[in-house]
């Protein structure tokens, strides 16, 4: 159920995608086997959510329509209950379940290449709603993409699946 609560914390990050990828997850819940990112992505590609998601505590993979992106906008919003839907505001969005038993947060290009950023936020079991917009055609993207893309995070008190809550028509010619 949507609440009209506003965020207890707002951090607006620049992260770096890349191979068309981020990678969100906690340390603490990720044992960085590189299985859990192939699942990921597997699970973002089969399911058609473009947001995939494998581990046992929760590991993200967000795929994004361009190659990279080195300053990759990200809003991250901590709420106290699930907030109010904004879906007509954004081109793509899913929700998923994610452990931070730490919390810290970490946001990773693919391809093994270190520039992983932190932040951090309330330990906790969360929901949260991925949403991404300004969205180019698959691989026009780059250095110079417009994509952005926003976290909501509330506390959750059951696992759920996946739920994909609006669908990019672009992903239509992902291969």
């Amino acid at each position: 159920m949507d609440s009209g609560a506003q965020p207890k914390l707002i951090r607006d990050l620049q992260v770096r995608a890349d191979y068309g990828q981020i990678y969100i997850y906690s340390a603490a819940s990720f044992d960085d086997d590189p299985q859990v990112s192939l699942d990921a992505l597997e699970d973002a590609r089969g399911s058609r959510r473009f947001v995939g998601t494998a581990g046992a505590g929760g590991f993200i993979d967000l795929l994004t329509p361009g190659q990279w992106n080195w300053k990759t906008p990200v809003r991250l919003e901590v709420f106290p209950a699930e907030p109010k839907g904004d879906t007509d505001e954004w081109e793509h969005e899913v929700d998923v379940d994610l452990d931070v038993p730490d919390g810290r947060l970490w946001f990773e290009p693919a391809g093994g290449s270190g520039n992983a950023v932190e932040t951090k936020v309330p330990a906790g079991e969360y929901r949260v709603r991925v949403s991404g917009r300004g969205f180019a055609a698959l691989g026009r993207a780059g250095a110079e993409g417009s994509d952005s893309y926003r976290l909501r995070l509330w506390a959750r008190t059951t696992d759920a699946p996946a739920a994909l809550r609006k669908f990019w028509s672009g992903w239509e010619n992902y291969r």
